[in-house]
């Protein structure tokens, strides 16, 4: 088996077959000892849905282990940020190159990233099926 990823949670809420499942996402500077000195700690709640194990007896407030695997992840950093960030580059570069005033090449930049959502605001259930949360 390859390499997961994974993250502690507590169940929040079930709905028939899917389990709401509530992670507390932390940044490197959230385990920091002197985080309060320098006011940069990030500590994120981050609830997610996943279709509940057959085989398992979940409860509201019980502590589970979602986990994906690492290539899933890396995929939907790429939907995430790898994609919409070239495409804002890109667009600037190119509008920078046609000679665009800089306040309307931005603006026309961020707003080429409407039609790459709207993408995959259509696409999100086929999208969503490519991405299998497992509970432990």
């Amino acid at each position: 088996m390859g390499e997961i990823v994974s993250h502690e949670g507590i169940i929040t809420n079930i709905k028939g077959n899917e389990v709401e499942v509530k992670i507390l996402s932390k940044s490197a500077c959230a385990s920091c000892n002197i985080k309060t000195a320098c006011n940069m700690s990030e500590m994120q709640e981050k609830i997610i849905t996943i279709s509940a194990p057959k085989d398992k007896e979940l409860s509201i407030g019980q502590e589970v282990k979602v986990s994906m695997a690492l290539g899933q992840a890396n995929r939907a950093v790429i939907f995430a940020y790898a994609i919409p960030s070239t495409i804002l580059i890109s667009m600037i570069f190119i509008l920078n190159y046609l000679k665009i005033d800089e306040g309307i090449n931005a603006l026309i930049s961020i707003g080429s990233l409407v039609p790459y959502y709207l993408i995959l605001y259509l696409f999100k259930e086929k999208i969503k099926s490519k991405f299998k949360y497992e509970i432990h």
